[in-house]
């Protein structure tokens, strides 16, 4: 009886009621019971063991959660303390530099708090110096910045002009520089010598007729006066009276022309023509007033024993084999009633040719040799055409 009751005891789960029903001496019963008993202790050992294992999972699990939510805290604080720390920074440092507002500050030269740009500070708080392009008054004359030295700008020191038209002396590119602004006195205000009449009225087209100086193209002496013509044909002819004091043949009268860098007159119109014929015959012009000034002139035969008899003598008649030296346009008259030239010429012969008190044709005529000759004769340059 006492060995049941051990033996119950020792078995967890065994009922009392059925101690005596089973019987002590049954041996193969109690074996299996207790090897049942035995399994059941291996199954609750395993069990408790794999609990155990999977607390101990669960628990580190739960400290790696800690750590890594320490670690996201810790994280987190420092970037909190970094933007704290900005902050701080970004409300404890200097504020930026303000030019316009007075005070000096960061890398400002100067700040007067104005837009002047004249005086020593300017408007982007920069010290004024020569060569940023602004006049400093009272201390700089003149400031064309990157300029500064060049012809017709201002010295490299800004306290001059530089060389320029209009100055008075001949520097840089110019031919002439007499420091004003007439046409007439053979230098224009662009400081260049006009080369004829044509030159001056192209530069101001409401130039009037006179007395203009002039340097045509090929001559290399100093101005001198020619008579400018401005209305006829538009204006931009150029006359100058020649009085040899003897007489003088076609082309010695191109030779004399020639070295005043011109030619013997062409009449290129009949406006022109009767411009040449008032000229002629005003004494206030040149060396007198005289009709035989227009006595030859620089138009020539074609070729020898050319004619134009009875017919217009201009450059609009083809069939008037005379023509101007310079192959330009020529006018004489429109008249048929002079038979001459006949033929008796020569290519570098000039006609004489006289004339009605009005300016119209009168009377011309050819002859072999050298032509006629005359003490008087007027030159032009020949650039103006109608």
């Amino acid at each position: 009886m006492t060995l049941s009751v051990a033996s119950c005891l020792a078995l967890t789960g065994c009922p009392s009621d059925d101690i005596g029903d089973t019987g002590v001496g049954d041996d193969t019963d109690t074996g299996d019971t207790e090897e049942s008993t035995e399994s059941t202790d291996d199954e609750v050992g395993t069990e408790d063991s794999s609990t155990g294992t999977t607390e101990e999972e669960t628990t580190e699990e739960e400290t790696t959660g800690e750590t890594t939510e320490e670690e996201t805290t810790e994280e987190e604080t420092a970037d909190e303390t970094t933007e704290e720390t900005t902050e701080e920074e970004t409300e404890t440092g200097p504020p930026p530099a303000e030019c316009g507002n007075g005070v000096v500050e960061g890398d400002e030269a100067c700040d007067d708090a104005n837009d002047d740009n004249t005086d020593d500070c300017l408007d982007d708080c920069t010290a004024a110096s020569c060569g940023d392009g602004f006049i400093q008054a009272g201390v700089e004359a003149c400031d064309d910045g990157v300029n500064d030295g060049a012809y017709g700008g201002c010295n490299a020191d800004c306290t001059t002009l530089a060389a320029y038209c209009g100055d008075g002396e001949v520097n840089g590119p110019e031919d002439c520089d007499d420091a004003n602004l007439e046409l007439n006195d053979g230098c224009l205000d662009t400081c260049t010598i006009p080369e004829s009449c044509l030159t001056i009225i192209d530069y101001d087209d409401m130039a009037m007729s006179g007395p203009y100086l002039i340097a045509p193209a090929g001559y290399d002496g100093e101005p001198f006066e020619v008579h400018c013509e401005m209305e006829a044909d538009g204006g931009g002819y150029t006359f100058l009276k020649v009085d040899a004091g003897a007489q003088q043949f076609a082309q010695a009268a191109e030779a004399e022309c020639a070295m005043w860098g011109m030619q013997l007159w062409i009449p290129r119109s009949l406006e022109h023509k009767n411009a040449g014929w008032a000229i002629a015959n005003d004494a206030g012009i040149g060396d007198g007033a005289n009709p035989d000034y227009m006595r030859i002139l620089g138009i020539y035969p074609d070729q020898n024993g050319a004619t134009c008899n009875l017919q217009p003598m201009n450059s609009d008649n083809p069939n008037c084999n005379w023509g101007a030296s310079d192959g330009g346009p020529w006018y004489v008259h429109e008249v048929t009633n002079i038979n001459e030239p006949n033929g008796d010429n020569s290519t570098t012969g000039s006609m004489f040719y006289t004339w009605f008190a009005n300016g119209d044709i009168n009377h011309h005529n050819d002859i072999p040799g050298n032509g006629y000759s005359s003490q008087r004769y007027m030159c032009d340059v020949g650039d103006k055409t109608p």
